[in-house]
């Protein structure tokens, strides 16, 4: 069989390789902490990063919002243009000072703290408080939900991205990401009732992502190879995003939100 030519339109993404580097802000991808400072995005995942600041900011409540482990920043940019002057207050949070000093300069009017979790922040409380892919490489999510819940105002509320079901763990999980779990929308409401909280739900969310990462399962030894990064996010990403509507029983990703009882 005669073999099939790479489209033109797809060759900047497929052929090009240049080092890996952390391409989500969530910690998905290690990075050298003396690398730190000259951190730069690639821009690789820039739609995928468009998507979650559009799935997250319009759950946010409130004029205040708390993103524990930003890390890069790039999910906090998007809230912070998406939400506007309705947003008067952001506050950062990552346990590597290179990260943390990375945030200051990026956000020079938000708080700014080094937080090791599951420790409670010495903070003044939010409306909302934010995690993206964070849970799944903790010890303890239990402690660190209940922790982060003590800073969020009564009415406000607890946003969690996730990495979704187990069956999609793979070593770039466990090696690159540093990743312990994957979740079902059972366990982390799970890990939010006992916190206390009121869960209003917890779904899947990007199914192409998941069927994507469950075909490239098993096929690839390099997880973190930056054209795969390319091609999910421009055709993987756009496609998926609309089907976010539809009732999923599967996906790449499990998005809850809960809420803080008392008002």
């Amino acid at each position: 069989m005669a073999r099939v030519p790479l489209p033109d339109s797809l060759r900047p993404f497929i052929e090009t390789r240049e080092p890996v580097k952390p391409t989500a802000g969530d910690g998905d991808g290690h990075l050298d902490p003396a690398a730190i400072s000259s951190w730069t995005s690639s821009g690789d995942a820039d739609r995928y990063h468009d998507y979650q600041a559009a799935r997250v900011a319009r759950y946010v409540v409130g004029h205040s919002l708390f993103d524990v482990s930003a890390q890069t920043g790039e999910v906090s940019e998007r809230l912070v243009k998406l939400l506007g002057a309705n947003l008067e207050r952001l506050v950062l949070s990552d346990q590597e000072q290179g990260w943390v000093d990375h945030l200051r300069g990026r956000f020079t009017k938000a708080e700014v703290l080094r937080l090791h979790l599951p420790s409670t922040p010495e903070i003044e409380p939010v409306d909302t408080v934010l995690m993206v892919n964070v849970l799944g490489h903790l010890s303890d999510e239990a402690k660190t939900i209940e922790a982060l819940a003590k800073v969020i105002v009564p009415g406000g509320r607890f946003i969690v991205w996730e990495a979704g079901y187990p069956e999609l763990y793979s070593p770039f999980d466990r090696f690159e990401a540093g990743r312990r779990v994957r979740y079902t929308p059972d366990d982390l409401s799970g890990l939010l009732r006992a916190a206390g909280l009121r869960v209003k739900f917890s779904r899947p969310i990007n199914l192409l992502g998941g069927l994507f990462n469950r075909f490239m399962v098993d096929r690839t030894v390099d997880y973190a190879d930056p054209r795969l990064v390319r091609l999910y996010d421009r055709l993987v990403v756009p496609l998926s995003r609309p089907l976010d509507r539809l009732p999923l029983r599967f996906g790449q990703n499990v998005f809850a939100v809960a809420e803080v009882p008392g008002k």
